[in-house]
């Protein structure tokens, strides 16, 4: 060999040593993250589309279960999902991008827009970090009583607000508290400084620019014609695989209907693609300035001086859940309603980006995703117990009660597999009876205060269902029982009360 082709050789040699293990690597974060997914997939535990890049390549990217039950389409690359409150951050950058351009300043009133708005001390910034000390969608449930048929849009907001003495349930500034009311707001300041409709505005302003050419507000008020749009669906708690559309469930049409149309905390759909695309014009500088994005990620603060804390230890900036971690700083959002849940997930220092799109309501699928992020960083994760409650009621519906209990008792033991919640038996209880399935319905909440006796609320429980089932009798002791453990159980009270009074 020449001494030009030994040259040849050695670099060639060199290029495939240095490339071999991050191929190899490449290979176990894609086989770490299938089994987690496939594992969730076929435990009825996640249904919809996950992508995880790095540097803008993507190293995972699969699809699993229905986009559409009754047309049989499967989700695949081209799913659209409702984002849930990962809306907000589209918001965010739609308010931040008019402080840009000089038509607000964050710490600007709020009624300085709005002169009707009741509450003066009130500012953009605390509406964004979700300090404002505004409640939640609380503010329509004298409304909704009024008129169940009513659909609300941002024009409701204020009023409500007005009409309600509890809407402000702090002093702006002194603690965080999550607030939709608050987001439906700042699309309303959108919409009066821009001169646009809301959803205009981010096409033209944000998913244009961002190269996200299949994303878009829809609502129950705004129609968009979109055959890839996967379906919302919440699954029998009894029966996970089978699934029904949120619309079709009285617990859920309010979530999914009533209070659908009002956009800015939430409404975006986008697929995980668009989201990449997305991920990476903000790292580009194509939606918003490097310096203002990281005013959006740091803290916002208290009156106090502390940090707006969220419940699980991170802390909220102006649209973004913010979380430091070992391996780089998370900025991120989820969101969650009847028929989603989303998780987009970006770590800002090794520029990882995470993002999982549900259009079934399975609720521990947030801490699912942040489990992804700790599998791309080759971290282990805890083993995810299963719910006692859950399995039990399963075999419950399918087995009958001996098969069941005999379940439970096995599952008891196993600790180190299972955890029992009394609130999610209590829940499950409910649903069964929801259905009409009272029989197991009332067989669950006998088994809750056997297993919880020191709870009075187990024998409240179940003294409601034995009311409703017409055992009068049997509700009476449940409701005494339930009084004599927690004597302030008004509630139960009152409901001896009215059973006593019917006996006679």
């Amino acid at each position: 060999m020449n001494r030009k082709n030994f040259r040849k050789a050695v670099v060639l040699t060199v290029l495939v040593s240095a490339l071999w293990p991050a191929r190899m690597l490449g290979q176990q974060v894609h086989e770490r993250l299938d089994s987690q997914f496939v594992n969730l997939a076929l435990q009825n535990e996640f249904n919809g589309n996950v992508l995880v890049a790095q540097q803008g390549k993507i190293l995972y990217s699969q699809s699993f279960g229905f986009a559409d039950v009754v047309g049989k389409h499967l989700n695949d690359d081209a799913t659209t999902f409702n984002l849930g409150s990962v809306s907000k951050t589209f918001t965010s950058v739609a308010v931040l991008q008019l402080m840009e351009k000089g038509k607000l300043k964050l710490d600007d009133h709020f009624i300085s827009f709005f002169p009707e708005f009741p509450f003066a001390e009130i500012t953009i910034s605390q509406l964004l970090s979700h300090t404002s000390g505004l409640i939640d969608y609380q503010i329509f449930e004298g409304p909704h009583q009024k008129d169940p048929k009513q659909i609300y849009t941002l024009k409701d907001l204020i009023p409500a607000i007005k009409a309600d003495n509890r809407a402000l349930r702090w002093k702006p500034g002194e603690r965080w508290n999550y607030s939709n009311t608050g987001y439906g707001l700042l699309a309303l300041l959108v919409e009066k400084l821009s001169g646009e409709a809301f959803q205009d505005y981010l096409n033209k302003h944000v998913f244009l620019p961002a190269g996200m050419k299949n994303s878009y507000i829809t609502s129950p008020l705004i129609p968009f014609p979109d055959t890839h749009r996967a379906v919302r669906y919440e699954y029998l708690p009894y029966s996970p695989s089978v699934l029904r559309p949120v619309d079709s469930v009285k617990d859920d049409y309010i979530d999914a209907v009533v209070l659908g149309a009002i956009v800015g905390p939430t409404a975006v759909v986008s697929s995980c693609r668009d989201l990449l695309s997305y991920d990476q014009a903000l790292y580009s500088g194509k939606l918003l300035k490097a310096k203002t994005l990281d005013l959006a990620f740091t803290p916002a603060l208290l009156n106090s001086g502390e940090k707006a804390q969220m419940g699980w230890g991170g802390s909220y900036g102006l649209g973004w859940m913010i979380l430091p971690t070992r391996f780089g700083k998370l900025v991120w959002h989820s969101g969650g309603a009847a028929g989603i849940v989303t998780a987009f997930i970006r770590n800002v220092e090794k520029h990882q980006t995470i993002i999982v799109l549900d259009n079934v309501t399975h609720r521990g699928l947030h801490s699912d995703a942040l489990d992804a992020f700790y599998l791309v960083n080759g971290a282990s994760i805890a083993k995810k117990k299963r719910s006692a409650a859950v399995a039990y009621v399963i075999a419950l519906y399918r087995n009958g009660a001996d098969a069941a209990a005999a379940n439970l008792l096995s599952m008891r033991t196993d600790t180190a597999a299972y955890f029992l919640d009394e609130r999610e038996m209590n829940r499950l209880g409910y649903a069964l009876a929801g259905d009409g399935l009272f029989a197991e319905a009332l067989e669950v909440m006998k088994v809750n205060t056997l297993l919880f006796p020191a709870s009075f609320n187990t024998y409240d429980s179940y003294g409601d269902l034995l009311k409703r089932a017409g055992k009068k009798q049997e509700a009476i002791w449940m409701y005494e029982r339930a009084i004599a453990l927690n004597p302030n159980n008004e509630g139960g009270k009152k409901a001896l009360a009215e059973l006593k009074a019917s006996s006679h």
